[in-house]
C-alpha cells in the first residue's frame, strides 16, 4: 500500500535534494525543492517549477532497491491549477557500486535501459564526483490529475530492475511535460523500496 509504505525521498527520513542536478531555484514562495519531499496538499504549497519541464535530483535517505513512487498533485477545482500538474516523467538511478554494476552488465535485458540519459549537466555533474557510476532509466509514466479521489499515483519500476536486485543512493526525476501551463507545480514525490544493508 503506497499510502503505508515507507518513504526514503522523505526530508524527515534523512533524504535531501541535491542542488547541482535539481532544476532552477525557485522563487521566495517557492524556494526549495524539498517543498516536494515534504507533501502537503494544500492549494499553492507546492515545488514550482517556472516552465513546464525540469528535473529533481535526491540523495534518498539510504540506498534501496526501488519498487515503486509516487506523484501527488492537490485536489483543484479549476482546470488551470490542473494544468500544472506534472505529466510525463522518466525516474533515473544512477548505479554505484562494483557489485551492483555488475549484476546490471551480467542482465542482458537490462542493457538498453542505459543507452538513454538524463539531461547532459545532471549526467556530467554525477560523472565527476563518480566517474564509473551511470543513470539507468527505471521506469517512463504519465500522472494524471483529473481524478480527485486519486491524487496520489503510485507506479512500479519496471519488472526487470526490480528482479536484478540493483540499488540506488541518487534518483532523479525527470518532468518531461505537464498538462498545458506555462509553469509545473510538483506538490510530492515519494520514493518506496526495500532498504540495502551496507
Amino acid at each position: 500500500d503506497s499510502v503505508t509504505s515507507f518513504d526514503f525521498a522523505s526530508l524527515d527520513a534523512g533524504a535531501y535534494h541535491l542542488p547541482p542536478i535539481t532544476s532552477g531555484r525557485g522563487s521566495a514562495r517557492h524556494g526549495s525543492p524539498d517543498q516536494a519531499l515534504t507533501p502537503t496538499l494544500d492549494e499553492g504549497d507546492c515545488w514550482l517549477l517556472p516552465q513546464p519541464t525540469g528535473h529533481l535530483g535526491i540523495r534518498l535517505a539510504s540506498p534501496i532497491a526501488i519498487t515503486h513512487f509516487s506523484i501527488e498533485h492537490a485536489v483543484m477545482l479549476t482546470m488551470n491549477y490542473q494544468r500544472d500538474a506534472p505529466r510525463s516523467m522518466i525516474l533515473w538511478g544512477f548505479l554505484e557500486g562494483v557489485s551492483n554494476i555488475g549484476r546490471f552488465r551480467a542482465s542482458p535485458q537490462l542493457r538498453g535501459l542505459s543507452y538513454s540519459q538524463p539531461a547532459m549537466e545532471v549526467t556530467e555533474t554525477c560523472k565527476k564526483v563518480n566517474p564509473d557510476g551511470f543513470f539507468v532509466e527505471l521506469a517512463h509514466v504519465s500522472y494524471g490529475p483529473f481524478d480527485e479521489n486519486n491524487n496520489r499515483q503510485t507506479f512500479p519500476v519496471y519488472p526487470d530492475i526490480h528482479a536484478a536486485g540493483l540499488d540506488f543512493g541518487i534518483v532523479v526525476l525527470e518532468i518531461r511535460s505537464n498538462w498545458g501551463a506555462n509553469s509545473t507545480c510538483l506538490y510530492g514525490f515519494r520514493v518506496h523500496g526495500v532498504r540495502v544493508e551496507l
